[in-house]
């Protein structure tokens, strides 16, 4: 892993502990890393969106990075693929599948637009789609998955 991804690989994993560490606690001993945890950041995310009307610009921001960067790290541990920086839309992606496809996982924007009240940003069912797409990936296709 070369030093720049490490970083990254760092600053992914300390945003996660970020997540855990500000999740309700009730949900502290679920945030595992496991597919079930997924499941677990949609009710905290949901319960968040609930009061969103309280939560400012900033703090709507740093909720969807922190638990971005969870489910990035949840994907990574079980479905494997590297890290890296998207310049356009500055925030960390995932790519699996290389070299014979690229499927990609951006997670800030889905988190922020669940976190907005937006029920089609379903966490568990876009990560499950993801899932799929690696299983299974056709020789040279690109997926984003945003």
């Amino acid at each position: 892993m070369t030093e720049q991804k490490n970083e990254l690989y760092q600053e992914i994993e300390a945003w996660a502990q970020n997540a855990i560490l500000h999740s309700p606690t009730w949900s502290i001993n679920q945030l595992d890393y496991s597919e079930k945890s997924i499941s677990v950041v949609e009710i905290i995310i949901g319960e968040l969106a609930e009061k969103n009307f309280s939560i400012s610009e900033e703090q709507l921001n740093m909720i969807a990075q922190e638990y971005g960067c969870y489910l990035l790290l949840t994907a990574q541990k079980l479905y494997g693929g590297e890290f890296y920086w998207n310049e356009e839309l500055e925030q960390p992606m995932l790519i699996c599948c290389e070299p014979q496809a690229a499927i990609v996982l951006l997670t800030w924007n889905k988190v922020k637009g669940r976190l907005l009240g937006d029920e089609a940003d379903h966490l568990a069912f876009f990560l499950e789609g993801f899932a799929e797409a690696i299983q299974h990936p056709e020789e040279g296709s690109k997926i984003v998955y945003l």
